[in-house]
C-alpha cells in the first residue's frame, strides 16, 4: 500500500483535498485497527470469566451432592 502510494504521489501532483483525504483514510484505518483489538480482547476476557464461572458452578455442584449424601446418612 505504502508503494502504491508513494508511486501515484511521486507521479502525479497531489491537491491539498487529495492528501487530507489520505490522511483522513490512513487516521480511520489506525481507528479501525484499534477497535478491532479491543474488541478481541474484550472477547477473550469474557471468555475466561465464563469458564471460571462454569468452574465455580461444577465446584458448588459437587458441594452441594456430598451435602445431601451426608444428610440422607
Amino acid at each position: 500500500m505504502k508503494n502504491i502510494t508513494h508511486q501515484v504521489l511521486v507521479t502525479v501532483t497531489p491537491s491539498k483535498a487529495f492528501l487530507a483525504k489520505l490522511n483522513k483514510q490512513s487516521r480511520s484505518n489506525r481507528a479501525f485497527k484499534a477497535i478491532a483489538v479491543i474488541a478481541a480482547g474484550c472477547a477473550i476476557l469474557s471468555e475466561i470469566e465464563r469458564r471460571k464461572l462454569e468452574e465455580q458452578v461444577y465446584q458448588l455442584s459437587i458441594r452441594v451432592k456430598k451435602l445431601e449424601r451426608s444428610e440422607e446418612e
